[in-house]
């Protein structure tokens, strides 16, 4: 019933930090960034320092899957029982560039190990076996997340699995026209709110083909209405408040079923990369 996974209590704020109330953000913001402070104070305590009420408190702890306060300070004292202490600062100094290089490399390293923590391995599993079924990849993306999917379907080709992507609404819309029920739709959003996304997914929906989700958030509308849903997680809000610009988890998960799938068809793969790799030899000195 918990919405918590075992050790995941920062990264579940994390993930469904959008959806959360503007006062719950507040929790969220001070719990981020203060959690080895948090499991020393009572209720009356955090109100105060998060400037809310103790009922918002307690809702705060039911969102995120919790019983209660309580239940969210023995599960956030677990958590940070089996973790390494972090001291990582969120300050981008520009007086001390040394500095921080080093804070923004650790949060970029706890995304990866959030990521790799946050992957429900089943899901991948899933993922893998609908794409070794399909006939065509359709990655699909928007604004900052293009990168993302241009990526993936460059790499999926490499090992030979038929991929395409195109950067313009229009043409995403179109070829989503075309979908059939044993091709597969990949949509990356940090937000899993685009509007595109959720009327390409929609379309592939009615014409029956699998799609996949690759999101920040597991709780947004396109993780809802998606076959599979891979989740990410990215620190940048600690930067940018409710902004996220990251791409590295988001990459990093496709770099994950582009390995996973070379795997599986090992000599298929191998033959399709030194083939692409010869026939762009021309173009390297």
């Amino acid at each position: 019933m918990s919405t918590v996974k075992e050790n995941n209590l920062l990264n579940t704020v994390n993930s469904m930090y959008p959806t959360l109330h503007e006062a719950e953000r507040k929790v969220a913001d001070y719990v981020i960034k203060e959690y080895f402070n948090v499991i020393d104070m009572n209720v009356s305590e955090l109100s105060e320092q998060c400037d809310v009420s103790e009922a918002t408190i307690v809702r705060f702890c039911k969102r995120i899957g919790l019983k209660g306060f309580h239940h969210f300070k023995i599960t956030l004292a677990r958590e940070i029982n089996n973790t390494e202490k972090t001291t990582h600062s969120t300050t981008i100094n520009l007086d001390n560039i040394e500095e921080s290089i080093q804070n923004i490399f650790a949060y970029k390293i706890d995304e990866l190990k959030q990521t790799a923590s946050f992957l429900d391995p089943k899901a991948v599993q899933k993922t893998l076996e609908t794409i070794g079924k399909s006939s065509i990849v359709h990655f699909v993306a928007a604004g900052n997340s293009i990168p993302a999917a241009l990526d993936g379907a460059y790499k999926f080709n490499q090992i030979g699995i038929r991929s395409i992507v195109n950067t313009t609404p229009e043409m995403q819309v179109s070829l989503a026209k075309s979908l059939t029920e044993n091709d597969v739709v990949i949509g990356i959003s940090n937000s899993g709110n685009s509007k595109l996304l959720l009327q390409i997914f929609e379309i592939a929906r009615k014409r029956k083909a699998s799609t996949i989700s690759i999101t920040n958030h597991f709780k947004s509308p396109l993780s809802r209405i998606s076959d599979i849903q891979l989740t990410c997680i990215t620190n940048e809000k600690l930067f940018f408040k409710e902004f996220s610009f990251s791409r590295v988890p988001a990459i990093t998960v496709i770099d994950t079923l582009f390995l996973l799938l070379s795997r599986i068809n090992f000599d298929t793969s191998f033959e399709s990369i030194s083939d692409l790799e010869q026939s762009l030899s021309d173009y390297k000195y």
